[in-house]
């Protein structure tokens, strides 16, 4: 194999990584808010991204797999509830680098062929 191929393997990957930790990170803060909101009993549920669906999906889980990663999933989302941003939003990218590297460890099914 090139090692010019290789370093591009290498470079999308870290890319990659840096889009979905952003986007867990995201996904940790806006139910932080949700939830605070619903402390408060304001109405909140039409705050909600459903970045997890997308999260989930962009991983490579489908079907069964999918099923029980995303609940998984969500009960990693509610330590969102714990994070200490009062000052600054780096906890929740500490946490949403864990989550990441659990969904990493999760193996995705294969992708169906098409004929």
């Amino acid at each position: 194999m090139n090692i010019f191929y290789i370093k591009f393997l290498t470079m999308k990957a870290k890319k990659r990584k840096k889009l979905l930790v952003s986007l867990i990170t995201d996904d940790l803060i806006n139910y932080k808010l949700v939830h605070g909101l619903l402390e408060l009993n304001l109405a909140s549920g039409s705050y909600l991204l459903n970045l997890s669906a997308t999260i989930i999906g962009l991983m490579g889980f489908r079907g069964d797999q999918n099923e029980v990663v995303f609940e998984h999933y969500m009960d990693l989302l509610e330590r969102a509830i714990y994070v200490d941003n009062s000052e600054n939003n780096s906890g929740f990218t500490v946490l949403a680098h864990e989550i990441y590297d659990y969904l990493q460890l999760q193996v995705p099914l294969p992708k169906d062929k098409k004929t």
